[in-house]
């Protein structure tokens, strides 16, 4: 949850990029003599940079209630630092998977927006193989190219390199074998 918290702000800078076709990275805009601009606003783009605002604006609200702290500023990236400030609390209580859910939408969302090929894959989600670990695993997947990069890890906090994915996978395997 911490990652996907941590990646938010970088996500949300990035998708300002892919606000409006002209403003994409990478693009080469041409304009042929007589053609009218046609630039659209990208309403995805919209939605997930407001929802990210909303969402962690009120996980914030609930924090400063319950804790009696002050409020962040508004920023993403000061939500999201006063969020990861205040993990460990949010992370006991009763919403946690909610929260966790919500922060792993938004980071989808975004990812979506910045890279639709790669935005729709999801991350992976079982039983951690640690003996009397009662965790879940989640593998997720980030694209470069070609190559398969990013993280895996527990929730309870055991966590692998992309490179011991193939020996992950025989050892979740084995274990859905023996449940079965």
């Amino acid at each position: 949850m911490e990652r996907n918290l941590r990646a938010l702000p970088s996500l949300y800078q990035e998708s300002l990029h892919h606000m409006a076709p002209s403003t994409r990275r990478g693009g080469n805009p041409t304009k042929v003599s007589g053609s009218r601009a046609r630039d659209q606003l990208n309403v995805a783009a919209l939605d997930a940079r407001y929802n990210i605002a909303a969402v962690l604006g009120a996980w914030a609200e609930v924090v400063v209630e319950e804790r009696a702290v002050p409020a962040p500023d508004r920023s993403v990236t000061s939500l999201v630092r006063f969020l990861v400030h205040h993990l460990d609390w949010l992370t006991a209580q009763p919403p946690a998977a909610e929260f966790a859910d919500e922060v792993d939408g938004l980071r989808l969302d975004l990812v979506r927006v910045i890279d639709p090929e790669h935005g729709n894959h999801r991350p992976l989600v079982t039983a951690c193989v640690v003996d009397d670990c009662t965790g879940s695993i989640v593998a997720t997947p980030q694209y470069a190219g070609s190559a398969v990069q990013g993280s895996i890890g527990c929730s309870s906090g055991h966590s692998w390199e992309m490179r011991e994915w193939l020996t992950l996978r025989h050892l979740m395997n084995r274990q859905r074998e023996g449940v079965a």
